[in-house]
């Protein structure tokens, strides 16, 4: 049953048409049209407002026209998981070498970020020993005042 939504769905995808000059309003209209076939409940007027917005727009978009997402066979999601156990989704791609690609770019700028935290935290550790060091310089002064008083 799963499969068969599956392959409807690519079925669909893939029917999808390149229709030079046409704008998203125009599909919208077309698919107005055709809708009353399938429904019982009559489809409110379109509003023309709206409509305006999207014949703005080209009814295919760069990177949208049967897009893999929706007619692969197959596909390759890419995920890291850090070293505190959370999960990172960094996409989804059409060929195992494009989600290993992902991955190693991730990789190498997690590394990165947890040598540069490390470098950080060793910056911060040696002003603290070096403030503890004046610090301890100033009781050495006053224990030898004391001393000295004492005297």
């Amino acid at each position: 049953a799963n499969e068969k939504k599956v392959q409807d769905l690519k079925a669909f995808f893939r029917s999808q048409k390149d229709v030079a000059g046409k704008t998203k309003a125009d599909i919208v209209k077309e698919i107005f049209k055709v809708m009353p076939k399938y429904s019982d409940t009559p489809m409110p007027p379109l509003d023309e407002e709206m409509l305006a917005d999207l014949a703005k727009i080209p009814a295919k978009l760069d990177g949208e026209f049967k897009h893999s997402w929706g007619t692969a066979e197959k596909l390759y999601k890419s995920e890291a998981i850090d070293s505190f156990g959370n999960k990172y989704l960094l996409g989804v791609y059409e060929t195992v070498k494009e989600a290993e690609k992902a991955f190693d770019e991730w990789n190498k700028e997690y590394e990165q970020a947890g040598a540069d935290v490390k470098e950080s935290l060793s910056g911060w550790a040696k002003q603290q020993e070096a403030a503890l060091a004046e610090d301890q310089d100033e009781v050495d002064r006053l224990r030898k005042a004391l001393e000295e008083a004492r005297r």
